[in-house]
């Protein structure tokens, strides 16, 4: 179980290793973690979904993306790939948005793009509207903010569909 603390220092180190593989590669960067809400961000279950996502993706991905680092920590998986020349970044974060919209448990991917300055292209930028909540249809933040839905509904549902997920695959 990850405190608070943990999950916030895990949000600035990713933030330092997205910069630092931006300037190594100089190249745009796609980064990409579970969505898992509450204090356990990382369980056999959740790794193991998060490889079946990932192998889905890379193959998804084969010529735009190079995988560059994979990390596996208390407060998630965190996978890293540098975007290949050439690539439009928009119709990237379309493409990634899409899968996110598609895939079995894409609600629980968060993939991330930033440009070669480490500028955040967003789902804005594409004119998307913003994530919807995992129980109901009204944006997810505002859900978040609010605390309109307790913890064990959301961790009941996230473990129901991982296993689902699981479990087809």
């Amino acid at each position: 179980m990850a405190t608070l603390e943990e999950i916030l220092q895990a949000r600035e180190d990713r933030c330092a290793m997205q910069t630092s593989l931006i300037e190594k590669h100089m190249s745009p960067l796609v980064s990409c973690t579970m969505n898992i809400p509450g204090p356990h961000k990382n369980s056999d279950l959740i790794q193991a979904c998060f490889d079946k996502a990932m192998e889905a993706f890379v193959q998804r991905n084969q010529g735009v993306l190079e995988e560059v680092l994979e990390q596996q920590k208390e407060t998630g998986p965190e996978r890293y790939f540098i975007v290949l020349g050439g690539t439009n970044l928009y119709a990237l974060k379309r493409r990634l948005a899409f899968f996110e919209q598609v895939f079995p448990i894409g609600r629980w991917l968060d993939l991330d793009l930033k440009d070669s300055d480490g500028i955040a292209i967003t789902r804005k930028d594409i004119t998307l509207e913003q994530r919807r909540c995992l129980l109901c249809n009204r944006p997810a933040k505002e859900c978040a903010r609010s605390e309109r839905h307790s913890l064990e509904d959301l961790l009941a549902l996230t473990e129901k569909e991982l296993v689902l997920f699981l479990k087809k695959m």
